[in-house]
This record gives C-alpha cells, structure tokens and sequence, in this order.
C-alpha cells in the first residue's frame, strides 16, 4: 500500500494518475522487450507458417483430388487443424497459469491449508 507524501495535504489524484500511467507504461515495455514474448512471437510465427504450409498441401491435393473425396479431406484436415490449435493455446495457457496458485472460492475465502 502506498502512503500519502504530506499527510496534512489534500491528495492530488491527478498527479497520482500521472504516476500510475507512466509505471503502466514501463511495466508494458519491460513486458514487450521481454524473451518470453520474443519467444512466444517467433513460435506464433513458425505455427504459423507450418500452418500455411500445410494448408498450401492440402489445396494441392484438393485440387488433384474427385470432388467426393474432397468434403472428406477438407473435413478431416479441419478438425486436424482445429485440434492443433486447439493444443498449441492449451499449451501456451500452461505457461502463464501458475501451477500452485491457491485460488479463492465463490464466497471469497480462500480453502484452509
């Protein structure tokens, strides 16, 4: 908790909002030059690029392929694709969610220890 400089003065929120935008500010550059983020970037982007390969394929083989066959392809890659998806934000929510986090239950209090 942050006390008040001059307890015998009135407080000026206006300067405090001043204050707390400028530690948002530097709490979100230090958090955007982070490496987790460097990293999680360059693995969005080959994901994405594997994702882009892989659909570039299956259009190929769309193209090759009778029209029944195609709704059957097109359906299955899609549910494959969805189910990566689906894995690699599982994935990435793993790494931001603390394993042990004691968190509080519908009435406020948290669980005894």
């Amino acid at each position: 908790m942050v006390e008040d400089r001059d307890p015998g003065q009135r407080p000026d929120v206006v300067a405090e909002l001043k204050r707390l935008g400028r530690q948002m500010g530097e709490t979100l550059d230090a958090a955007w030059s982070s490496a987790e983020r460097k990293q999680m970037e360059a693995e969005i982007r080959i994901g994405a690029r594997g994702f882009a390969d892989e659909f570039g394929r299956a259009l190929g083989r769309a193209r090759a392929a009778d029209p029944g066959e195609v709704a059957s392809r097109a359906r299955r890659s899609a549910a494959e694709g969805l189910r990566w998806m689906s894995a690699e934000l599982e994935a990435l929510a793993d790494r931001f969610t603390p394993a042990d986090v004691d968190l509080p239950r519908e009435g406020g209090s948290k669980d005894p220890p």
